[in-house]
């Protein structure tokens, strides 16, 4: 059974998701604006009140869950230096994610990171 999001809002929380230039032209075309900002050489989420700028904390829903950034489609799937693309052990559906699952978001946790020009960076 490959993973299943939990809905829990929890990697909404205090973000620092990384934005590619796609991800700010599609939402700002939708009409939003001042959602995010630069920190550490990358566009990312602004966190309002201690989470995202599109998380309705009301009905714990993302606010533009179709159009949600690349960063977003991809989690729980991360990349670390060393280990290369795993499960975030902070997301609370860690435990249902399977090596098929790591491998089949592999290749796209690897496109973004070049879009983001952040492969072979020390932090990001």
């Amino acid at each position: 059974m490959p993973f299943t999001c939990l809905r829990c809002g929890r990697c909404c929380l205090n973000t620092e998701m990384p934005l590619t230039e796609d991800d700010v032209r599609r939402l700002e075309r939708l009409g939003y604006r001042g959602f995010y900002e630069l920190r550490d050489g990358l566009l990312r989420l602004k966190n309002v009140d201690g989470h995202c700028f599109f998380y309705d904390p009301k009905s714990r829903t993302c606010r533009v869950y179709p159009d949600r950034p690349e960063g977003c489609r991809v989690y729980p799937f991360i990349y670390v230096e060393g280990v290369g693309v795993t499960v975030d052990p902070e997301c609370s559906a860690a435990y249902t994610a399977t090596e098929e699952d790591v491998a089949r978001a592999a290749p796209k946790v690897l496109r973004l990171l070049r879009k983001l020009g952040v492969l072979g960076r020390k932090r990001f």
